[in-house]
Parts: C-alpha cells; sequence; structure tokens
C-alpha cells in the first residue's frame, strides 16, 4: 500500500512539475524558413560542424529519394504544387550543340548533341528547413517543429566560380502521426550551424531567415534576462563557465578607445568607456542540434543541445569581418567543449 502511494505521489509530481513547465512555453515564430549545409569540405573544422557523417548523410538523402521513386512520398515544386520526381530531374540536363567537321572533309561539318545529366545524390549537401519554433521561458529550451524540408543540389563549376545551389523539392511530412521509436534514424548525433534570425533582405518573404521584429526582441532579451540570473550552464566563447557576476561583466564591460582632438586635428587620445550589450546586436542564433527522421512517416525531427548567442565582428572601419559567438547555453551536458573540441 504505501509503494502504491509513493507511486501515485510521484506521478502527480512529475504530472505537475510537466504541466508548470508547458505553462512557460511561448512561441517564437509561427514560421521561419533557412537553409544548412550537411557537407562541409572545409579540412580545419570539427565533423560536426555544418556537416553529416559520409555515411548516414548518404543515408538520409537516399530514404528520402527512394520513398520519392516508389511513391511513399509526395513532392511539391517551389511554388507548393506538386510534381513527379521526374519532371525534376528533366530541369537538371543540359543540352550543348557543337559542330564538327565531317570525315575530315572541308565545308562539310555535322551537329553533335552532348547531354549532360547533373543529378547525384552525392550532390545532395544541402537542405531549407521550415519551421515552427517555441522556447520555454523558464529554461530558454528551444523546441523546433519541422513543418517542411527541401534537398540542394550543390554543383562545382570552372573558373574559380562559387558552387550552383539548386533548390529542388519541397517534402511536407504529415506532422500529426505519432513518432514510432522503431522507425526513428538518427541522421547525426550531433550539427552545429547558425540561423540568420533578422535579415535585412526586404525582397524576401518575412520569415526568409527572420523572425518578426517584436517576437525577436522578446525572444533574445529573455535569454539576457534568464541567463543573467546565473541559473543556467552558460559558457564563454572559450567554453568557460560563466557565474552570474562574469556573465553580468561580460554584458557591461569597458573598453579604450581613441578619439580625436578637435583642437589637434590628426591627433588621437584613448578614453575608456562603458560598453552594454545591446540584444539588438544579436543577428544570429547558432544551434547545435541532434536529428532524426521518422522513416515511415518522414517527420524530422531536431533536439536543440545548446544555443549560441552570435554577433557581428567588425573591423574599426565598420566592416563586418565575421561572426562571432559571445555566449553559448548548453542544455546537454554532452555537448560541453563545443569551442574547442
Amino acid at each position: 500500500m504505501k509503494n502504491f502511494l509513493r507511486f501515485v505521489l510521484f506521478s502527480f509530481v512529475l504530472f505537475s512539475c510537466k504541466t508548470d513547465d508547458l505553462k512557460h512555453n511561448k512561441l517564437i515564430t509561427d514560421k521561419i524558413q533557412y537553409d544548412v549545409s550537411i557537407k562541409n569540405t572545409e579540412t580545419d573544422m570539427d565533423w560536426w560542424i555544418q556537416n553529416i557523417e559520409g555515411p548516414k548523410r548518404d543515408k538520409f538523402t537516399s530514404l528520402i529519394f527512394d520513398a520519392v521513386k516508389d511513391n511513399k512520398l509526395k513532392i511539391y515544386d517551389l511554388n507548393e504544387r506538386e510534381v513527379t520526381l521526374e519532371n525534376v530531374l528533366s530541369n537538371l540536363f543540359t543540352f550543348d550543340t557543337i559542330q564538327l567537321q565531317k570525315n575530315g572533309i572541308k565545308n562539310q561539318t555535322i551537329d553533335t548533341i552532348f547531354i549532360t545529366n547533373s543529378f547525384s545524390l552525392n550532390n545532395i549537401n544541402k537542405f531549407r528547413f521550415r519551421e515552427k519554433w517555441i522556447f520555454n521561458e523558464k529554461t530558454l529550451m528551444v523546441t523546433k517543429l519541422v513543418d517542411g524540408f527541401c534537398p540542394f543540389l550543390v554543383t562545382e563549376i570552372s573558373n574559380n566560380q562559387p558552387p550552383i545551389a539548386l533548390p529542388l523539392f519541397w517534402v511536407f511530412p504529415d506532422t500529426t502521426q505519432k513518432a514510432e521509436e522503431n522507425n526513428l534514424f538518427q541522421i547525426t548525433p550531433k550539427i552545429q550551424y547558425d540561423v540568420t534570425i533578422r535579415s535585412d533582405n526586404a525582397k524576401n518573404e518575412w520569415y526568409a531567415d527572420n523572425i518578426e521584429t517584436s517576437d525577436r526582441e522578446y525572444f533574445l532579451n529573455k535569454i539576457i534576462e534568464v541567463a543573467s540570473k546565473g541559473k543556467l550552464k552558460v559558457v564563454d566563447f572559450f567554453d568557460k563557465p560563466l557565474d552570474k557576476k562574469q556573465f553580468n561583466a561580460l554584458l557591461h564591460r569597458k573598453d579604450t578607445v581613441l578619439i580625436e582632438n578637435p583642437e589637434d586635428p590628426g591627433s588621437f587620445s584613448s578614453k575608456v568607456v562603458n560598453v552594454d550589450f545591446d540584444s539588438r546586436d544579436i543577428k544570429k542564433i547558432r544551434f547545435i542540434e541532434e536529428w532524426k527522421i521518422d522513416t515511415k512517416t518522414f517527420q524530422l525531427y531536431k533536439t536543440v543541445k545548446a544555443i549560441g548567442v552570435v554577433v557581428e565582428d567588425r573591423e574599426d572601419n565598420g566592416n563586418v569581418r565575421g561572426y562571432m559567438p559571445v555566449f553559448y547555453i548548453y542544455f546537454d551536458e554532452s555537448i560541453k567543449n563545443v569551442a574547442n573540441n
């Protein structure tokens, strides 16, 4: 009887905790679209940065294309109209006509047509995702619900030109079906990539690399607010744990700048100024995740293991040199040493 009561009490507490956590879940954005590289050719980077290991990457892409070929999975063009794989692949054939001299006889030429097929599963090196994001206001845990994904064919061209990335088709799996553990295939235990959440391209759809302004600012300010309380696992760029005092020192620091002397143009003097971190400077969020896919429903599941706040790194003249993570928040201890691994 005691064991039964203990079990009932434990179940009640567990249910209450889960219910309490759900109360703190808040929508970040109902829709965001962004691209992720799954094959990184940079030899000096860790295998999990914008990359999925070869065998699992090949199995992932083969799983999708085999299902499409066997009519187990519907696909849609970029205008979201249903399309066949034959229609998609037919656009990847190129036709080149050249003139050849006939049997060495002058002034007699024939036309020869060369047909090239640029499609290869080995060149599926990028995916576009369309998702819904939710986060917990207490833990900052981000949940991504993948509504659709689109494979890219990435082909190299000559003359030192950048590769061409061609989106092929959309997959919109039925997200109402419940996942079954036996059907889940782990695409990768770990992948890191950055997502732009503030787009300056007015020509794009509002959800392309972008979160609506008020939602974005609320999300970012909540990250700073909760992280500054010192109750979460927060580390700096060098993977050094930050306590409450150290984190707040990161947000409010002193810096030395050179200021031109108005009475003596061309001469400069140093001045110590207060520099306060502004969440509006955050243009990207770095994610470290585990990916799985249901081999029956083709729903894709992302488990966020850690997030990083990324800001622009500018030169003295104001030009953007690159992007730099300011700090990371861990949701899973297995992701530790993200900066130095």
